[in-house]
């Protein structure tokens, strides 16, 4: 799902444009970095696009405000600085009794009613899989120590209705525990995928694209849940970092989705590391550069 929230910055709104994953006819997950500044302290409204192709869009105006919240960002989020410490995590609820919604056939730009929408949604088999997307099975590290993803690791883009794969060429994406994040090689994935999944080849939601912020010689610090520094990469670009699901991302969901799925990682899905993050993050370098 591609969606936007509104920000005002001197009096202008500007709209920041992000990706999200549907749990289900009502949740979608996104990252914390994407509706923080919008929304934390203030209303805001959050553009959703449920469906687009080149036949049929369907959007939702869902509005928030602290006596009718409709996002809900995880607590122990701070974006004052590198916090890549797994927190980056948030869920926007799409109420029908405070949402707005609009069909339009863009062929020929005529507005539908939900009725025929969902009428012509039979016919339009891309429209339909974006509108009615399946619940996602969430890749669980809780409790886990270093490990290494063995499927590669695959990130959907929607743009204009059409969906693009970026893929991992190898299976170098690893779960840092002291780090409580993932890193793997970067392989093109930008800043207007932030919020959007993380999956492996298999279709399990191993995570969310989260937020960098590179210091001037290119580096970036990886902080714990103190706000302490516990890593310093220097050019970093190389890298790729997402939020994954620990104990403390899938209690907060679940606190709001309880009926969520997940998979545990081991043994099926990934294998444990004896790599530190210094040989891990001089791995990926390597490959990086191999590219």
């Amino acid at each position: 799902m591609t969606w936007a929230t509104d920000q005002t910055f001197d009096g202008q709104v500007q709209a920041v444009k992000c990706q999200a994953v549907r749990l289900d006819d009502k949740w979608f997950l996104t990252s914390a970095h994407c509706v923080y500044s919008a929304c934390a302290t203030r209303p805001c409204t959050v553009e959703v696009t449920l469906a687009e192709s080149s036949g049929l869009l369907a959007r939702a105006w869902i509005k928030h405000s602290t006596a009718s919240q409709s996002v809900f960002i995880y607590k122990g989020y701070f974006p004052g600085q590198n916090r890549i410490n797994g927190r980056d995590i948030a869920l926007i609820q799409m109420d029908p009794s405070k949402t707005e919604y609009m069909y339009l056939n863009l062929e020929d730009g005529t507005p539908l009613t939900q009725e025929m929408f969902q009428s012509q949604l039979a016919l339009d088999p891309e429209a339909r899989a974006q509108f009615n997307a399946q619940k996602p099975l969430l890749l669980s590290v809780a409790n886990t120590p270093t490990v290494q993803l063995k499927s590669q690791i695959v990130v959907p883009k929607t743009t204009a209705g059409v969906i693009s794969y970026l893929t991992e060429p190898l299976a170098e994406a690893f779960y840092v525990k002291d780090l409580q994040h993932y890193v793997a090689p970067s392989f093109g994935v930008q800043q207007t995928n932030s919020g959007g999944g993380v999956f492996t080849h298999t279709g399990t939601l191993a995570g969310l694209v989260s937020s960098v912020i590179y210091a001037k010689d290119g580096g970036v610090s990886f902080h714990d849940n103190e706000g302490k520094t516990v890593f310093r990469v220097t050019k970093a670009q190389g890298l790729f970092l997402f939020t994954g699901f620990n104990g403390e991302t899938l209690s907060f969901i679940r606190q709001y989705v309880p009926h969520v799925r997940t998979v545990n990682a081991l043994p099926d899905l990934a294998a444990t590391s004896k790599k530190d993050f210094n040989q891990i993050t001089q791995a990926i370098e390597a490959t990086s550069r191999s590219f």
